[in-house]
């Protein structure tokens, strides 16, 4: 196996047609993460990619050695990673939802929110969800609410808009 950091970017669906291509939901916004990876790691499993397609929304994927619909289905549910380098280039505001995934939230005047435990996209913008001391707390990732992501030491800086914190 890889001695290089994996990244989740789909989990399998289903199988498709009688080959034993695999349907994946992807967690990417485009395929070239599938595109760039010559391996699949399917939990920790590597397999080799034979082919990859997109098909109304999803991703179709052939594995070397899984030719029929019930070795597919062996890996039906399974996360899909991939090693981290076969990931797009980000630009220097840019990161990766994985990279904000557990970080701590804060204000501006220190108050800690919790952690990020998920990210939900709406089309305009992301949306942080944090779980801490004041519930869920939904935080878009605009430029007036987030002032400051730091990967190195895990935190975000934040200056909510006003009624986005519940009050105890």
């Amino acid at each position: 196996m890889s001695s290089k950091r994996l990244i989740i970017i789909g989990q399998v669906l289903k199988p498709f047609g009688i080959r034993g291509e695999l349907r994946i939901r992807p967690f990417t916004e485009s395929l070239y993460a599938f595109e760039r990876s010559s391996t699949l790691f399917f939990d920790q499993s590597p397999h080799h990619v034979i082919g990859i397609r997109g098909h109304k929304g999803v991703v179709l994927v052939s594995l070397k050695g899984i030719d029929t619909p019930e070795k597919a289905s062996e890996l039906v549910g399974r996360l899909v990673k991939t090693e981290e380098e076969n990931l797009p280039a980000k630009e220097e505001d840019e990161f990766y939802w994985f990279e904000l995934i557990g970080m701590r939230v804060r204000t501006k005047e220190g108050d800690d929110l919790g952690e990020v435990v998920q990210i939900i996209p709406t089309g305009a913008n992301d949306v942080l969800s944090v779980q801490g001391g004041y519930g869920e707390v939904l935080l878009p990732m605009i430029d007036e609410v987030v002032l400051e992501v730091d990967t190195d030491t895990g935190i975000i800086v934040v200056d909510p808009l006003d009624g986005m914190i519940p009050h105890a």
